[in-house]
């Protein structure tokens, strides 16, 4: 499906900025304890960018919404499922087992305890080879492994993908958004029957089972974008949609931020046992405030997909020079940003942070540190995927999607319609 205003047939380079606003609130997630605080306005300003997790919720909705596309599109191919998986997994696995291979063996050769303490312990590991770290918690207990632990929303996907493609191909097309849009209503029940089972705030979090809902309405999103009545007919609704959704969030966030005591009396049914404003946050959304943060999400995600040919400042913006290589780095900067920020933090921060005093020398100090971080994750990214992924990604030609031309059509218009498709679908 092509709209106006697009470089290229099925490129959206607004998907490519949202992938960048992911990654930076991911980013400022996880650097919180760094961001420099000097009075009640940075106080509050660190704990709204510790926030940044929902990056990894928006990512989910976006890679729902692609990969769906894709399984659409390329559903009648002769190569539908080799070419996908092939063309996933040279896109996924080279940097991911890179980077894991060496945060493992490197990790362990340097013998530095307080490196050491951060790697997954030896019985683990083979869970994080085998995209299954996501349930450590709930087979083993525990969960450790801070310099690596971010993998468990890489973890998710790759079990998503493992099925969500047989279920395509099996049922018909039409049927593809009602499958989605129930399977999504049974994550999130799944989501609160576990919580009111008491079952542990981080397994719910990770498991595939009960986080999944945010895939699969990316996945109704890209069955919605395929429907161009529907998509006229919603069109003017989605802004508010997308406002509502994230806004309520941060409503309650609010709240809680600012009145932390009565959100938890309200929360925990004036329990005794103390509860920080991380896992009220967290409690609240395993009990129903993921649903409509992903919603939100969905409606941007289809508000960005939907218009090419407009020119309002969110597309503007989505497309602008500042996040066009952000969001085409994206997956370098996820997989490599956690160790770099872990290193910085052990062997830079605290030395920086001893010798300033006075508030505009740690406002200034701590900034400058925070700009240094993100230049050196931005720059080996963009390193990694100029002069390795890059490479990898070349082989993709070799499971561009096959059609079977038809008996009374020459066989030449087999490699033509293929590149439309790998074209209409990338990712």
């Amino acid at each position: 499906m092509t709209h106006a205003g697009r470089s290229r047939p099925g490129f959206i380079p607004e998907l490519n900025g949202l992938r960048a606003v992911a990654i930076i609130l991911v980013f400022f997630h996880h650097t919180r304890a760094q961001l420099p605080v000097v009075n009640m306005t940075t106080f509050y300003l660190s704990w709204y960018a510790g926030q940044g997790w929902m990056g990894v919720d928006l990512f989910f909705v976006l890679s729902g919404f692609l990969i769906t596309g894709i399984l659409l599109d390329t559903r009648e191919t002769s190569n539908y499922f080799t070419g996908f998986y092939a063309r996933r997994v040279l896109r996924i696995f080279p940097l991911y087992y890179l980077v894991l291979t060496t945060v493992m063996i490197g990790g362990s050769l340097l013998n530095i305890p307080k490196i050491t303490a951060t790697l997954p312990v030896p019985q683990d590991r083979w869970l994080y080879f085998c995209y299954l770290m996501n349930w450590v918690g709930l087979w083993k207990g525990h969960f450790g492994a801070n310099s690596i632990g971010h993998f468990w929303s890489l973890a998710v996907e790759e079990q998503f993908y493992l099925v969500w493609p047989l279920i395509v191909w099996m049922v018909r097309p039409r049927t593809v958004p009602w499958v989605a849009g129930g399977l999504a209503v049974v994550a999130a029940l799944s989501r609160l029957v576990w919580v009111a089972q008491g079952g542990s705030q981080i397994s719910i979090g990770w498991a595939t089972v009960s986080r999944m809902d945010e895939l699969f309405v990316g996945a109704l999103c890209a069955c919605l974008f395929r429907d161009p009545e529907r998509m006229l007919r919603i069109r003017k609704r989605l802004p508010w949609i997308a406002s509502l959704g994230v806004g309520s969030f941060f409503f309650v966030y609010s709240a809680m931020l600012f009145f932390p005591g009565r959100a938890t009396s309200f929360l925990y049914s004036h329990s005794a046992v103390p509860h920080t404003l991380d896992n009220t946050v967290l409690f609240f959304m395993e009990c129903g405030g993921y649903i409509p943060l992903e919603i939100g999400f969905g409606a941007l995600v289809l508000l960005a997909a939907h218009g090419g040919a407009e020119s309002t400042w969110m597309q503007k913006f989505l497309k602008s020079r500042l996040l066009a290589p952000i969001g085409r780095y994206s997956y370098g900067i996820y997989v490599f940003h956690v160790p770099i920020i872990g290193v910085a933090a052990m062997f830079v921060f605290k030395r920086i942070g001893s010798g300033t005093h006075g508030y505009a020398e740690i406002l200034m100090t701590g900034s400058a540190y925070i700009v240094a971080v993100a230049a050196v994750i931005f720059a080996i990214s963009a390193l990694s995927f100029e002069f390795f992924e890059k490479r990898v990604l070349r082989l993709k030609r070799h499971f561009e999607p096959r059609y079977s031309a038809p008996e009374n059509e020459a066989g030449p218009t087999e490699p033509m319609a293929a590149r439309a498709a790998v074209a209409s679908s990338s990712k």
